[in-house]
């Protein structure tokens, strides 16, 4: 992928996600959260917009004049502090006009395994977690994970989402549409204010990780992870900064739970226990499983079903 066409999809994958929080903030109409989402967002969509103008041989189906007048209309109901319009325009246009030049992107360009990205971010995960180093130090070996069964796969957001085989079945880890959007909703609905850690089961890619820190920067937030195929995997394929930048942030490497267990054991009332479902469909112990259901409370009312 050339660098003019990676900035534009890299920006556009940040866009996507400033945008889908805004039009949630506007419908709860907490309008102010949702302008501070889009302070910086219209001047990054007139540079998307001007540099797929200036390669329009790459961009041969995207209207000019369309943008030009969809861009007109978010800036019209903003003055007019219209936020019921401009949620809908947020949603039903600018979105997913976004979506389709990252589709488009994608559609002309391969999944790409960035060599030096994957050694800085083992380099940081073992620097910041503790348990990986038996696993990580071995070089990603791509034909054997397809071989079990893991595939990434571009969604129509630009990330990567991960899919996995257990018990003869394949399930994704995060959606194959807006990541970020699906990952704001989980951590939302995880986040409580009293709460001053959280113990999650699951890394997954760490997109759910990296919106509950935003949510509770001043929160402890222990991870723990039985997969190192999908810790490496998330090294290959997505940022881990993001994530492990963070110093109220430990993520442990625990294929036999005993860490988690004895974690679970001294829990306080100030703490929360999480599971990532997908991640926990992943694991393939029965007593690791059983640890883990009295946190998916609705698991026995789905398993009668």
């Amino acid at each position: 992928m050339i660098q003019s066409i990676r900035n534009i999809f890299e920006h556009n994958i940040r866009l996507l996600g400033e945008m889908d929080k805004a039009v949630f903030y506007f419908r709860e109409q907490q309008c102010d959260k949702a302008l501070e989402h889009m302070a910086d967002s219209i001047d990054e969509v007139r540079l998307v917009i001007e540099a797929i103008i200036s390669d329009r041989e790459y961009f041969n189906v995207v209207n000019t004049e369309s943008m030009l007048e969809m861009l007109t209309g978010i800036l019209e109901a903003k003055r007019n502090h219209d936020y019921i319009l401009l949620a809908d325009l947020l949603e039903l246009q600018l979105i997913n006009f976004l979506i389709g030049v990252q589709e488009l992107i994608i559609s002309k360009e391969e999944i790409e395994f960035d060599e030096e990205i994957y050694r800085n971010n083992i380099e940081l995960l073992l620097a910041h977690s503790d348990g990986f180093e038996s696993r990580l130090t071995e070089p990603i070996n791509t034909s054997r994970l397809l071989e079990s069964g893991y595939r990434v796969e571009f969604t129509s957001c630009g990330l990567m989402t991960l899919a996995a085989e257990n018990e003869g079945c394949k399930y994704y880890f995060h959606t194959n549409s807006k990541v970020q959007s699906e990952a704001y909703l989980l951590a939302r609905h995880w986040y409580q204010k009293d709460k001053a850690s959280y113990i999650i089961y699951g890394y997954g890619m760490g997109y759910h990780i990296r919106e509950l820190i935003a949510l509770a920067p001043e929160a402890q937030i222990t991870v723990y992870e039985a997969d190192a195929n999908v810790i490496q995997l998330a090294c290959a394929f997505t940022d881990m900064k993001n994530v492990l930048s963070s110093p109220k942030i430990k993520l442990y490497y625990d294929p036999e739970y005993t860490l988690l267990r004895e974690q679970l054991t001294t829990l306080p009332d100030t703490g929360a226990l999480l599971i990532h479902y997908p991640s926990y469909k992943n694991i393939k112990d029965v007593e690791g499983k059983a640890l883990l259901a009295t946190g998916l409370p609705w698991l026995k009312a789905i398993a009668s079903s």
